[in-house]
């Protein structure tokens, strides 16, 4: 069944969903097409960075229409990660897409970083722990059973990790932090450089389920910014 966000004239064998990902240390957007049920990729561009997403990620949106010969107007949903990740990262896309989805009028779902990384093909239908080293001593992580059955992302202390219950019989370990849980489950493999993956966002923009419709970013802690309490400065 072909779900439109708003009315169309093209073929309603053919929708389109957009992507955006600038929660790690990259920049990630793709266009993907969904036909009977199978979802492809038209173009997908990636740029690898710790900074800069903001300047990256409209260039980088404009270049995908330009190399497909789709006018963004023809784009019927779009996803974008939510975190956890980089704060400035994070609001530089989810701000990007609630702009361009309010400019074409068409839905907008967000999703978990960490469920993106181990939704990656070759990871299906195994038992999967995602573990992102979050800095200052935390480590961020999701569990995937087999089924594709997706526990919600947890924050935990590494100094601690000892005595948490982090599940077992996992067959990957994924995510920058999965190094240092290879000793705890040494059946695992590791997958350690692993980023969300765009193929696995756009297969979820068209899923039939509500799970990805809320927005709120999963940030996992406060920004270390702080909202100044003291007087504003007078000039005059």
């Amino acid at each position: 069944m072909c779900r439109k966000s708003k009315p169309s004239n093209r073929s309603c064998k053919v929708a389109l969903a957009f992507v955006i990902d600038t929660a790690l240390n990259a920049c990630q957007v793709g266009l993907f097409s969904h036909k009977d049920g199978s979802v492809s990729e038209v173009v997908a561009l990636r740029e690898h960075m710790t900074r800069g997403h903001q300047e990256f990620i409209g260039p980088a949106a404009l270049q995908c229409f330009e190399i497909a010969g789709i006018n963004p107007r023809g784009v019927d949903i779009l996803g974008v990660t939510l975190g956890p990740g980089s704060f400035t990262g994070l609001r530089v896309g989810l701000s990007f897409a609630k702009g361009m989805a309010s400019g074409l009028g068409i839905g907008l779902r967000g999703f978990s970083t960490l469920e993106l990384m181990g939704r990656a093909a070759n990871f299906d239908n195994q038992r999967r722990l995602v573990a992102h080293d979050a800095g200052r001593g935390q480590l961020y992580g999701q569990r995937l059973d087999a089924d594709n059955i997706v526990s919600p992302p947890e924050s935990y202390d590494i100094v601690k990790l000892d005595e948490i219950d982090m599940g077992n019989g996992w067959d990957w370990l994924i995510g920058s932090a999965a190094p240092l849980l290879a000793e705890r489950f040494p059946q695992a493999q590791i997958a350690a450089d692993v980023l969300p993956d765009l193929k696995a966002m756009a297969t979820l923009c068209f899923a039939q389920t509500t799970a990805y419709d809320d927005l709120t970013p999963l940030y996992m802690r406060d920004a270390d910014a702080k909202v100044s309490d003291k007087s504003v400065i007078n000039f005059a």
